[in-house]
């Protein structure tokens, strides 16, 4: 008597909640999709040669505007410049390519100035910490790209 009821109690459940099951199986495929992810980036500063001012960090995933169009950039911070090794933290960033770039504004007048040849007097810096050429990194030479949850970016910042 038992197993009779617990059978009619499950056939009603199954015809009670077919778009539950079919529901479950529509979604499996999805589920195999790989989705396109994000992730964190946290640049770490180094290289300070004060801590007067503040730091400004832009990440930027296209050629145009970097490293100097801040306004450009598709995430900015702008922190004190502060402590011996700064840290920022750009979090839900979608995978793909970018690059960082990092200005020191010693003086905090909003801006990095720069000599009469048009050379920063105050700091800069970029991922991968590309060798000077004359001029700022190309975005090919500061470029990285973001395919993990997690990324630590370590900028050393330069005087000239």
């Amino acid at each position: 008597m038992k197993r009779a009821f617990w059978i009619v109690i499950i056939a009603l459940l199954s015809m009670q909640f077919p778009a539950v099951w079919q529901t479950v199986k529509a979604a499996e495929p999805e589920m195999l999709a790989i989705p396109a992810g994000s992730g964190a980036i946290t640049v770490r500063i180094t290289g300070l040669r004060s801590t007067n001012g503040n730091l400004s960090v832009a990440l930027f995933n296209a050629k145009k505007g970097f490293p100097g169009k801040y306004e450009r950039a598709v995430r900015r911070a702008k922190i004190p410049a502060a402590g011996s090794e700064p840290l920022v933290v750009f979090g839900d960033i979608p995978y793909g390519t970018y690059a960082v770039a990092v200005q020191h504004d010693e003086n905090a007048n909003g801006k990095l100035d720069a000599n009469f040849l048009g050379m920063p007097k105050e700091g800069v810096g970029s991922s991968n910490n590309p060798k000077s050429k004359f001029g700022p990194p190309s975005f090919d030479d500061a470029s990285f790209v973001l395919d993990k949850k997690t990324m630590e970016l370590t900028i050393n910042l330069r005087y000239l």
